[in-house]
This record gives structure tokens, sequence and C-alpha cells, in this order.
């Protein structure tokens, strides 16, 4: 993957980042706080760094499982809106109508962001466990901070 030199790319990659790992440690509060206000500009580049980071897990592990069980768990955490919307996109694929792809693709922006980012913790979590998969997401950070990209923001 190609590392980012914008500093609006940076910022996305971290909100990415931490929206994950937001859902992973089961962190409402954090879920709820990543994207506060978000601009159209900037969920387009956050969406655009989680389908990278999507991807690439698919290239590195395969086709994990994604039980609906744990989409479900998962999605319990986003804003309402967007766990009712992402429940439907998610029964949907369960009952064979769409790939999850397409089943996001009508979602609002936000949504879509939310639904990307659940996903991935999801595959994570499937593949390794929620303490490995929080240790990736770490990993992954520090790489980021070693290669110059400290974080554009503060977290609570």
């Amino acid at each position: 993957m190609t590392e980012p030199d914008d500093p609006w790319l940076i910022d996305a990659m971290w909100r990415a980042a931490d929206l994950t790992r937001a859902y992973l440690a089961q962190n409402r509060g954090q879920v709820a706080t990543v994207l506060t206000d978000p601009d159209t500009g900037l969920l387009e580049r956050v969406l655009t760094w989680l389908v990278l980071e999507h991807d690439a897990l698919f290239d590195e592990l395969g086709e994990p499982s994604m039980p609906v069980r744990e989409l479900d768990a998962t999605a319990a955490l986003a804003p309402l809106e967007t766990e009712l919307a992402m429940m439907t996109a998610v029964h949907r694929v369960a009952r064979r109508e769409s790939g999850l792809a397409a089943a996001v693709e009508g979602l609002r922006p936000l949504d879509r962001v939310h639904a990307v980012a659940i996903c991935t913790a999801v595959l994570l979590l499937e593949a390794h466990g929620r303490t490995a998969a929080l240790q990736h997401l770490n990993t992954e950070t520090v790489r980021y901070e070693q290669l110059g990209y400290p974080r554009p923001y503060t977290i609570t």
C-alpha cells in the first residue's frame, strides 16, 4: 500500500484506524467521537483509506467468515441510524440478495464509513481474536508514527 504524503489523507488514515480500533475495543464513546461533524471530503478520504485497508486484509487473510452475529454485535456500537442501515445491508447479504459491497453502496456516506469499519473490525476479529486484532492495529499505528505521520488530532 502506498504511504500518504497529503495531510488530509494522513488525517483520514488515522481516523480510519481509530474508528476500526474503537469497534474492536467495543468503545462506543470513541466510535461516536472519531468522526464528529465530518465534512463530505473527510468522509470520502476516510472511506477510501478503509476500503484500501479492507482490501489489503482480504489479500492477507483470504476471505474469513463474517458471521451475522458478530456483525450485529459490532454494529450495535454505531450511532443508531448507522446501526439500522448497516443491519439492513447485512441481512440482505445473509439472505443472499446481494454482496456486501453492493449492499452498503446505497448508504449515506457516514453510514458507509461505519459499515466498512465494522466489516474490517469483524474480519480482524474473526481472523485473529480480539486481543491479537487490537495488537495488529497497534502495530500499524506505530508504523504510521515511525514513518513520520503523527496523529493530527487528540482522541478522547
